[in-house]
């Protein structure tokens, strides 16, 4: 019997331009309005002219434009055809001498074919909608792409912080949200479509991803695990939260909104 996967016909064209996180910069202008999270990992990778880059789970194709604007060569894959019809657009906004160094390709880093060893492999919000037995068998994989000196670098929604702490937090607010929500709708800034809707503003306490979003994300996960999962690689792992909320500055370590890992093969 076939392991479990979530199918690639979720990922449609409309939900890459009007859901996934980063669509709104992304029409706005590459150029001019980098997603704060792109940035973050083009940071965190230290991404260089001469790099081999490989992005899974491509999607629009951010990360390679950005990659080969710096100077490196950028492949983008992504199991979803609608994701891969977008990536080839964005590689077409580049300048004619770059354009070359950029491939975006329907496929599955486990079975894909590469010609190349890289210095730099992302996955950026990808974990989330991959199995165990998905991320055991990529991250096998990608110990063989990855370079002596290559980085891989992991962003992921926290389970603890989905679990545990948003709700706190959201219970706490919940005295505030009787004056917000109102004063939004007095300004002309929110207009509930019923009464339940604006109830549900108020008291929303768990996090809310809507019905597709549930079926994509199969698999937040926790600090601990990605580590038991990441056992041949060495890392740096860490939970990130831009609130200043009290709750989130004493607990983000653990409890924090991202985990973020930057890894590299263990030295044998």
């Amino acid at each position: 019997m076939p392991e479990r996967i979530v199918s690639p016909e979720l990922y449609s064209e409309n939900y890459f331009m009007s859901d996934n996180e980063g669509w709104k910069e992304y029409v706005s202008g590459l150029e001019c309005n980098i997603h704060p999270k792109f940035a973050k990992a083009l940071e965190l990778a230290d991404v260089r002219a001469g790099d081999r880059v490989l992005d899974i789970g491509c999607g629009r194709g951010e990360l390679v434009y950005y990659a080969v604007k710096k100077g490196a060569r950028a492949i983008g894959i992504d199991y979803s055809e609608a994701a891969i019809g977008i990536a080839g657009k964005t590689i077409e906004k580049l300048e004619d001498r770059l354009r070359p160094l950029a491939r975006a390709e329907v496929g599955d880093v486990v079975t894909h074919s590469f010609t190349d060893k890289f210095s730099v492999i992302f996955m950026i919000e990808i974990a989330e909608h991959m199995y165990d037995w998905q991320l055991k068998a990529a991250f096998g994989r990608i110990k063989e792409l990855l370079a002596p000196d290559g980085r891989l670098v992991i962003m992921t929604p926290n389970y603890y912080y989905e679990k545990y702490l948003f709700p706190i937090k959201n219970i706490m607010n919940i005295p505030f949200n009787f004056i917000k929500w109102p004063m939004r709708i007095l300004r002309g800034k929110y207009k509930p479509k019923d009464f339940h809707e604006l109830l549900n503003r108020i008291f929303k306490v768990k996090v809310d991803r809507g019905q597709l979003n549930r079926a994509m994300h199969v698999n937040v996960t926790t600090p601990r695990k990605l580590r038991e999962l990441l056992s041949d690689f060495d890392i740096e792992l860490y939970c990130d939260d831009h609130s200043k909320n009290i709750l989130s500055l004493v607990t983000q370590r653990w409890w924090g909104r991202e985990i973020i890992v930057v890894a590299v093969k263990k030295r044998i």
